[in-house]
């Protein structure tokens, strides 16, 4: 023997994860009722609500976080689970009478959290021929489903429609070997199709809305798509702005499309793929050539579940359409932005060379003007010299011949200077 150390924190939750759900055995015959009730309220209301039930009636309260669990009440057992999105109430009374639901029950599921979604009402027969006795007494058989399950272990009539009540009738027989927790076992698993199906089909009606929406929006990202030619010159510009404030409003509506349908889409994906696996656990074979559980459920909602799948199909195409169609834009603007911005630094260099020109100019008028002012100078000194020194030659011709040397001076001079502050400025 050893002792066991260090358990993962997950280890005991998902351990008890397989016995969470225990199957209700059921004793033939009985009558059955069904109810999940649909809610998005926090699931603590529910399991509050269960608790004020059990308190009321006397009962041992649930413990908390339970997600199943059993009470008796007027003679009757009830089971309630609870689901991500909903309530399911199960109520077993025992007798071959197959009388009504004791009162108190029904005012107890009554007042419960949520909206009735799928309600069943199953008559379970100790033996096929009674079943069979039943089914003819309560259904048209031209609209009637029926399946021999489990090579004749037991068999199912139902037509699958709300009666008057509300409630879809189901009638089962099972073989007198039987025993209840493998009756309980077939009876959750009709009670599981019905369920999940009503659970997919809430799906149907978003679907067609998202089909509708995203038709109207592919048309308007089509128009838009085609204003995509270039304009005409000068209004190019203006016209990307108004696409893409136009394709961000079209992005906008896609994602608000996608976040409404997104999760619904693929929790009816799921609520499908149950009711396959239920169908296919069955094993279920035709009875007198009626269409089988399976066989209908494949005619009337696998449709549906693909009408679901299209509308998802058709958004995110859309969506990766205005995502392309938004590259494509943000492309064309980039491109207008760069020829832009080239044809601003031509003119820049342009303008460049033009001062470059002028300052060139300037700088030639500057050398002339400032030997203007040098040789004015020198005049002026050597009239003076000649006064003090009369053998200096004549200052017109000292100035001829300085001329040249002040003009080249301040010329190299000048460039000198140019040169220093080019250099200074890299």
């Amino acid at each position: 023997m050893f002792d066991i150390a260090a358990d993962h924190p997950l280890r005991r939750r998902l351990a008890d994860e397989l016995h969470a759900r225990p199957t209700l055995p059921v004793e033939a015959p009985a009558r059955i009722f069904h109810m999940a009730r649909h809610s998005e309220v926090d699931p603590a209301a529910d399991l509050a609500y269960l608790t004020a039930l059990c308190l009321r009636i006397g009962h041992e309260a649930p413990p908390a976080g339970t997600r199943q669990f059993r009470l008796s009440l007027d003679g009757a057992v009830v089971k309630w689970e609870r689901y991500t999105e909903f309530c399911a109430w199960t109520v077993v009374v025992p007798g071959a009478d197959f009388g009504a639901m004791p009162p108190a029950v029904c005012d107890a599921i009554n007042q419960a959290p949520g909206l009735t979604l799928a309600a069943v009402d199953l008559e379970l027969y100790r033996g096929i021929e009674p079943a069979v006795a039943a089914a003819e007494a309560r259904f048209d058989w031209s609209n009637l489903v029926a399946s021999n399950l489990g090579g004749g272990r037991a068999t199912m009539w139902s037509d699958f429609r709300l009666g008057e009540d509300g409630k879809v009738k189901l009638i089962l027989g099972v073989r007198e070997d039987l025993v209840p927790r493998t009756i309980g076992n077939v009876v959750q698993r009709f009670l599981d199709i019905e369920t999940y199906r009503m659970m997919a089909l809430l799906a149907l009606p978003l679907a067609q809305s998202v089909n509708q929406r995203t038709t109207v929006l592919d048309r308007r990202l089509a128009k838009l798509t085609a204003a995509f030619a270039p304009s005409a010159a000068g209004s190019e510009r203006v016209a990307d702005e108004t696409l893409m404030g136009e394709l961000g409003a079209i992005a906008s509506e896609v994602e608000h499309l996608a976040a409404e349908s997104t999760w619904r889409f693929g929790a009816a994906a799921a609520y499908h793929a149950l009711v396959e696996d239920r169908i296919a656990d069955m094993r279920e074979e035709s009875v007198s050539g009626l269409e089988t559980v399976g066989f209908f459920m494949a005619r009337r909602l696998t449709p549906a579940m693909r009408t679901c799948r299209s509308a998802a199909d058709r958004q995110e195409s859309l969506s990766e359409r205005v995502a392309r169609s938004s590259q494509i834009l943000r492309a064309r603007i980039e491109i207008a932005l760069e020829a832009q911005n080239q044809a601003l630094l031509r003119s820049m260099e342009k303008r460049a060379g033009l001062q470059l020109r002028l300052q060139e100019t300037v700088e030639g008028l500057s050398v002339v003007a400032i030997s203007y002012y040098l040789i004015g100078l020198s005049g002026y000194l050597l009239k003076g010299l000649e006064d003090v020194m009369p053998g200096l030659p004549k200052p017109s011709i000292s100035l001829a011949v300085l001329l040249p040397f002040v003009v080249g001076a301040v010329y190299l001079l000048s460039r000198r200077l140019h040169r220093r502050l080019h250099n200074g400025h890299h």
